[in-house]
């Protein structure tokens, strides 16, 4: 079973129109929340998420550079990503959002 759902998240939205890379915004999901799947538009860097009960973890993109962020097996799926998101906000250190 899986769930998924199209988000803007205004805040992010003039950041992105402003000229932040949607890449941001993809590495801090990744970092901080339990996710399948991600798909990011051009449309106010508006993305799906995709839940699952056996996540893919994968991050795919409409928005140049196009195709394929990340996903299993790629050298940058794990780790910290934060150089890429300063500024966003946290969580509790060590901790990911959900937990």
């Amino acid at each position: 079973m899986g769930a998924m759902a199209t988000v803007v998240v205004p805040w992010f939205a003039d950041c992105y129109r402003d000229g932040a890379d949607w890449r941001a915004l993809a590495w801090w999901i990744h970092d901080h929340l339990p996710y399948s799947q991600l798909q990011f538009f051009p449309k106010l860097a508006a993305f799906n998420i995709g839940w699952h009960e056996q996540p893919r973890r994968r991050i795919d993109s409409f928005i140049a550079p196009k195709g394929c962020l990340t996903r299993p097996g790629m050298t940058n799926h794990n780790g910290s990503h934060a150089e890429f998101y300063p500024g966003f906000p946290g969580c509790e250190h060590g901790k990911r959002c959900a937990d």
